[in-house]
């Protein structure tokens, strides 16, 4: 026997044992939700709302579909982009609150102080823990539900709302800047260190200054999140554009709401595309000077560095934005109660203890009490939770991962991974390149729009039960994975493709057998990191009345029994708390 032979690769790798899940999940998924996807009223037509509704997408309103509005009433353009300004003004002072917070805590969520004073380790870990806690809790919540507890303890303000925005916002940040903090290299913060500076010193002059670029656009692609946020403020009886969508579909204005789609829609891809312009030029290596770069002086590196006006520019105008958002517009402040804002919260704060606690003031009864409401909503609801966010990223991931590879640019082109493979004529080079524009474009459509505005619209189309909700969060799901993947592609390394392309395989052969394989981890990561928001995504879209914890929370909340909500809340916190957890720990086995 030949011992210099290589092992047999186990019969259940990681990767055969990871596909055999995925297909079960599916398969267990769908047979959990059924496949009666239309389920309207019997005297209804199935397809007559589906009908009507689409066919308005060629014909975009631009005045008012409502015959009965007074004289001297605004437009509809002018209406249309007044919400959309309010929907931006919003977004801006949430992002100016959560941005600052986000530093700070991120700061000291670090791992990098845990070792940088021997003294203060002790005191550093609880900082860490607390910390990590901290935004661990801020970022589980939904901003919906978070908007929602606002409104019910401090009163109907926007100020409110945009606070209530911002807490899971800060969270996330938090989070992300934390992680690209410990990221960087510590060689460069080593070296101050080694000339006598101090940790903070160290910190501000190296890994921060490094870490900056990743952070600003991290940033950017937060902000194109809070205007989504901002836009489903509408549902929640904020004049921003979701309301007008809303209105206008409720009335069967489907003219007009293709209109505020649009709007918002292209409104989200100009954040988009600004922020993937920005992620490039900062990335960018500057050139190096003439001569010696090691002999170069201050004065030679400054006139080698990249000048690009438009990054300056940029961050002068959202600067700018986040100021006219706080000082222009309507007074942000309104309240419309006739308690005071104190009462409003003793009342709230009253109604948090368990209701038959208040009666007896016994808190042994607080245990039948919640074992009650496990029994009769909680367990169902959990369940429908985390088979709607399962079953929407399962069917996301699908088509999301058939199609990233045609997407990308180093595939759908007449050279795939840079190699000719004989002449190509000029309509072949073109027909590549349309075809990767659009399914970028598609990816781009798809995550734009926001997947509770996207559930709203199905239901109305498909009746009110769960698929509308699995196809809302499935369609952003699909932009957001197919880009990751595409660009995961794009970035990987493709020396073992260009051989194969180069010895005469096909572009997909030379995908399949060069870059899949060493891609593939890192495709299946981006699935472990999307379940997680998708789990929380899936608690809000039960709002839209259907049986999960979305609906539980919201139910409870309009008969102000505040006690069973936060109850509700909790099962929402917990579940994402285990989905994180078993998200990391898939991440680390697949690495």
């Amino acid at each position: 026997m030949d011992k210099s032979l290589p092992p047999t690769a186990p019969l259940m790798s990681w990767r055969r044992g990871f596909l055999l899940g995925f297909i079960l999940v599916t398969a267990y998924c769908l047979w959990e939700l059924g496949i009666d996807f239309v389920q309207l009223p019997p005297s209804a037509s199935p397809y007559q709302s589906a009908i009507n509704f689409f066919s308005a997408a060629w014909q975009p309103a631009f005045v008012e579909q409502n015959p009965s509005l007074p004289d001297g009433s605004p437009s509809f353009i002018n209406r249309i982009f007044g919400n959309l300004l309010t929907t931006l003004r919003y977004a801006f002072i949430a992002m100016s609150m959560a941005v600052p917070a986000g530093l700070v805590l991120g700061f000291f969520a670090s791992r990098i102080w845990l070792d940088a004073t021997k003294h203060l380790k002790p005191l550093l870990w609880a900082n860490y823990l607390a910390v990590r806690f901290i935004t661990t809790v801020m970022r589980s919540i939904h901003e919906l539900i978070w908007v929602l507890l606002f409104l019910s303890f401090l009163g109907d303000s926007p100020l409110t709302a945009c606070i209530a925005l911002a807490i899971p916002f800060t969270g996330t940040l938090a989070k992300v800047f934390s992680e690209i903090i410990d990221e960087q290299d510590p060689a460069s913060s080593e070296h101050i260190h080694l000339a006598g500076g101090s940790s903070v010193q160290a910190f501000l002059a190296a890994r921060f200054v490094i870490a900056l670029p990743d952070l600003l656009t991290y940033t950017m692609y937060r902000l194109e999140c809070a205007i989504r946020s901002s836009a489903v403020l509408g549902f929640m009886g904020l004049e921003t554009i979701g309301l007008a969508i809303k209105q206008s579909y409720e009335n069967n204005y489907y003219n007009e709401v293709w209109t505020e789609l649009y709007l918002l829609t292209i409104t989200v891809i100009c954040f988009d595309v600004l922020g993937t312009l920005v992620r490039k030029r900062l990335h960018r290596p500057a050139p190096s000077p003439r001569g010696n770069t090691a002999t170069a002086s201050i004065a030679e590196l400054k006139q080698a560095r990249p000048r690009w006006k438009l990054l300056p520019i940029t961050w002068w105008l959202l600067i700018l934005g986040a100021v006219i958002a706080w000082t222009v517009g309507d007074d942000l402040n309104q309240y419309h109660s006739h308690l005071s804002r104190w009462e409003r919260f003793c009342s709230f704060a009253k109604q948090l203890i368990p209701e038959p606690v208040r009666h007896s003031g016994n808190w042994n009864e607080a245990l039948p009490w919640l074992s009650e409401l496990w029994k009769t909503d909680g367990a169902q609801g959990l369940h429908m939770t985390i088979i709607i966010a399962t079953a929407a990223l399962c069917i996301a991931s699908t088509f999301g991962y058939l199609l990233a590879p045609w997407a990308s640019r180093n595939i759908a082109n007449a050279s795939p991974f840079g190699i000719h493979q004989g002449p190509a004529s000029a309509l072949k080079a073109f027909s590549w390149r349309v075809l990767g524009f659009c399914l970028r474009s598609l990816f781009t459509v798809a995550r734009s729009m926001p997947e509770y505005i996207i559930a709203f619209l199905l239901i109305g189309i498909l009746g009110a039960h769960t698929w509308p909700l699995v196809i809302a969060l499935a369609i952003h799901n699909f932009g957001i994975l197919g880009r990751l993947w595409a660009e995961v592609n794009e970035n990987h390394d493709q020396a073992v493709s260009r051989h194969l392309a180069a010895r005469g395989a096909t572009r997909t052969q030379a995908y399949l057998f060069g870059l899949l394989p060493t891609s593939f981890n890192r495709h299946i990561l981006f699935i472990f990191y999307r379940w997680e928001t998708c789990v929380r995504e899936s608690t809000i879209l039960g709002m839209l009345s259907i049986s999960s914890l979305g609906y539980l929370i919201s139910r409870e909340s309009s008969f102000l029994r505040y006690d069973s909500m936060m109850y509700f809340i909790g099962l929402g916190v917990l579940v994402v708390f285990a989905s994180d957890l078993i998200s990391v720990t898939l991440r680390r086995q697949s690495r």
